[in-house]
């Protein structure tokens, strides 16, 4: 088990209408990452559906939380808040981890 497993995030009841000016809101949602990640896939992998590697959920990526404050992205599963996607980067490359996803089903029709 990783640190990333022990991970618990409080659910805001609406992330939107509970942050105020002094408390940041600490995630948003997998369409946050969809602008870096399509330097990569060349696809749109919001609709696409994932399988958690920690809990088993599968949702589409566009309901994951994304943690963009950090030096990179961090993409955590909603179900249990572990690390499913992490990407880094540089000004010559991208650093990713797929670590968290047992799977990434992509939809070739859309």
């Amino acid at each position: 088990m990783s640190s990333a497993d022990n991970f618990v995030f409080p659910e805001p009841e609406d992330q939107d209408i509970d942050a105020g000016p002094h408390e940041p809101i600490p995630y948003v949602d997998g369409n946050a990452a969809a602008g870096a990640l399509s330097e990569i896939f060349r696809i749109d992998i919001i609709a696409a559906l994932g399988r958690c590697r920690h809990c088993g959920a599968v949702r589409a990526f566009g309901a994951a939380m994304v943690f963009t404050d950090a030096p990179g992205i961090v993409v955590r599963c909603r179900d249990c808040q572990g690390v499913l996607l992490r990407l880094v980067q540089t000004p010559t490359r991208y650093w990713l981890d797929l670590s968290g996803l047992s799977y990434l089903e992509i939809d070739r029709e859309e």
